[in-house]
């Protein structure tokens, strides 16, 4: 008998009779006694990273390098890389030249505002469309998902305004050049945080400019495909020799901010979009075609997109007012809109009283829900204020809705900005916003008033919980989805109303390249 080999054996046989006894304790321990905490099980640890190198590249416009919002205001930008996108960690960057000969700021959207229409495209196929994406930033996104220290960051980078004083000294609150002055600034904590010039010194970095100089924004994208909304890195490597176009349509001059006079129009020039690719070895994209090709040739990616549909309600209207929403998807998550007067200011100078896009009334509602055939979204409509008594009756169901739709009913810092000062309290109709009387004195001269209506059956728990595609399947029915509005006073304007469908979008790329969408 080899006494070496017998010896081998037992001590092996040893080793792995104790390894099972304390796994078996593990267990054991696990189960019945105590867990581990995470900050001292060393047994989990993050996985190792694949070799690979991230660097930033700039895709510039294939359509021109100067635009003008009232001639040539489509911007297309063309993306393409042998390289994963990290749509996340990417960024639009545009310089914004004042030409108007006026001082000018910036709405709460920040360099958002300026674009009107965003669409992805490839090959000449939509992939993904949102109208009025400006006024969706401005008055419901940052409003509802941007806390109060985020909005100083953002004051920089997107050029957002994040205070809600009054306008600094300006005639019964009307913002005019003279609150963009340096001796303004101290009493105007509004425009604080409006960065739109070429600073010449500290104080001066906080004011409003005239025409000639500029200023460049640097914005996320909101978007499920190449936004902050789309969950993977997005394999460029495998599409075909079509790339992924950008197309940005700017907003008119009137409605991006505040000008001391009426705009002809703005340029925009040195635009980019930042993108951060993702370079990895030949044998994680070999993988990564080989599990395209046994998903039946097709890698699927999903993300979070924006529908707007309009919708308006006639002046005097009063009772129940059902609007239709055209829009057919897989999987409706939410419903949000938000609705103004038609008109703003009149008189002259008066383009500088509001904020076009920013600025949204309460449309005298008195409660609202979502109707799908004889469904009832929810069954027991949202109540907002009520009429009668002259009192605005402001009722907090709204505002828990409004966060069910950004998953925030858990959070204990609220949502976003919104609070009882800027809510608005008035309907929409621009003689009736509530302007602040002296300067520095406290200001609704923000007057936001989203709504929403949560429709998902899984909501997310901010640590991926949730679930793909438990919202509204209207793509299968020919049911129409409606959203119904109790208008409780009678008012003298016409309304507009952007309604906005919230929806999960399931991309693939097949075999050959091509990017497609699913309802």
């Amino acid at each position: 008998m080899d006494l070496a080999k017998l010896t081998f054996g037992f001590k092996e046989k040893t080793k792995f009779f104790n390894f099972l006894i304390f796994k078996i304790y593990y267990i054991y321990v696990s189960i019945n006694i105590m867990s581990i905490p995470d900050s001292i099980d060393y047994t989990s640890i993050l996985p190792m990273a694949v070799e690979s190198r991230v660097r930033r590249r700039g895709f510039v416009p294939s359509n021109g390098a100067s635009f003008v919002s009232s001639q040539n205001n489509i911007i297309e930008i063309p993306v393409s890389a042998s390289a994963f996108l990290d749509t996340r960690h990417s960024f639009l960057r545009m310089n914004f030249l004042n030409t108007t000969g006026q001082t000018f700021g910036v709405d709460f959207g920040g360099g958002h505002g300026l674009i009107s229409r965003l669409r992805i495209l490839q090959g000449g196929t939509v992939l993904s469309d949102c109208r009025e994406y400006g006024r969706l930033m401005s008055s419901i996104i940052l409003p509802c998902q941007s806390s109060e220290s985020s909005l100083s960051t953002r004051s920089i980078k997107d050029g957002q305004r994040y205070g809600n004083s009054a306008a600094g000294g300006a005639p019964a609150g009307v913002l005019d050049p003279a609150d963009f002055a340096v001796a303004a600034v101290a009493a105007n904590a509004e425009v604080t945080g409006a960065i739109v010039n070429t600073p010449t010194n500290a104080v001066d970095s906080t004011c409003a400019a005239a025409a000639g100089s500029n200023y460049t924004f640097s914005i996320p994208l909101m978007n499920g495909l190449l936004g902050t909304t789309q969950d993977k890195l997005v394999p460029l490597f495998l599409l075909n020799a079509a790339p992924v176009v950008i197309e940005l349509t700017l907003n008119s001059a009137l409605d991006v901010g505040v000008y001391g006079g009426v705009p002809a129009g703005y340029t925009i020039n040195n635009v980019r979009y930042m993108a951060s690719l993702v370079e990895t070895g030949p044998a994680v994209e070999e993988q990564i075609r080989m599990v395209q090709a046994q998903s039946n040739g097709r890698l699927v990616l999903n993300g979070t997109d924006y529908t707007h549909t309009p919708a308006n309600i006639a002046a005097n209207t009063v009772g129940r007012v059902s609007l239709a929403i055209p829009v057919r998807k897989k999987s409706i998550k939410s419903v949000l809109f938000v609705g103004a007067g038609t008109v703003y200011g009149g008189g002259a100078g008066a383009q500088n009283n509001r904020y076009n896009l920013s600025s949204s009334g309460n449309m005298a509602l008195s409660e609202y829900q979502l109707s799908f055939g004889s469904r009832r979204i929810p069954e027991v409509p949202i109540g907002f204020q009520a009429f009668g008594n002259g009192v605005f009756d402001f009722k907090a169901q709204y505002f828990e809705e409004l966060a069910k739709c950004f998953g925030d009913t858990k959070s204990a810092h609220g949502l976003g900005v919104m609070s009882r000062i800027n809510n608005s309290n008035s309907s929409g109709v621009t003689g009736a916003f509530a302007l602040p009387s002296a300067g520095g004195a406290a200001s609704v001269s923000y007057t936001f008033c989203p709504y929403g209506i949560d429709c998902e059956a899984f909501q997310p728990d901010g640590k991926g919980g949730g679930a793909l595609e438990s919202g509204i399947d209207t793509a299968s029915s020919s049911t129409p989805l409606a959203l119904d509005l109790d208008i409780g006073l009678a008012i003298a304007a016409n309304l507009h109303v952007d309604i906005y469908v919230v929806h999960d979008s399931i991309y693939f790329i097949d075999q050959v390249g091509n990017l497609r969408v699913a309802l």
